[in-house]
């Protein structure tokens, strides 16, 4: 139900959210959790990262929150922010634990490890390869480039690829 108010959240039952056409209103529900073996393994992975964050030296923990003041979340409902140290350190090494490497104590910056290189100036992919249609695009206008041009419109069918030289 699509109603004209300004409010957001849980009120008693309902829930009030904003959506693409304007406020709405349901029911409020408790979604449903499978708990499969995956899904807990995940968030034991998640529970051990966040509970040795609590184990860190002090300053170790100024390190992280260092690091992390120089990066960004990612952006949600027009708003990013930088991270705070635990943040940070959280999901660096539940990614390090899920790959089977270990965890880490101080961040990536002061390890001395390399930064991957970026592949393209504009690519932002998870791995820095472009799309198959812009590939396809590439490879067209290289043809394109080397196809001969012809003088007039009235000769026979030109050949899709040059002829080997």
């Amino acid at each position: 139900m699509r109603v004209p108010c300004t409010k957001s959240g849980k009120s008693g039952n309902l829930v009030w959210q904003n959506a693409r056409y304007g406020m709405i209103c349901y029911k409020a529900f408790v979604p449903f959790n499978p708990r499969t073996p995956p899904q807990q393994a995940a968030r034991a992975r998640f529970a051990a990262v966040s509970q040795r964050w609590r184990t860190l030296a002090e300053a170790q923990h100024l390190a992280w929150i260092a690091r992390a003041g120089t990066t960004m979340s990612k952006p949600r409902l027009g708003q990013c922010g930088p991270l705070t140290g635990c943040q940070l350190f959280v999901k660096v090494n539940v990614a390090r634990v899920h790959r089977g490497q270990p965890q880490v104590d101080l961040p990536p910056a002061y390890l001395g490890q390399p930064q991957p290189p970026v592949l393209y100036p504009d690519s932002t992919r998870r791995f820095g390869q472009l799309p198959i249609a812009a590939t396809l695009f590439l490879q067209t206008h290289h043809r394109l480039l080397a196809w001969p041009p012809h003088a007039t419109r009235n000769t026979q069918h030109a050949p899709l690829l040059p002829a080997p030289t």
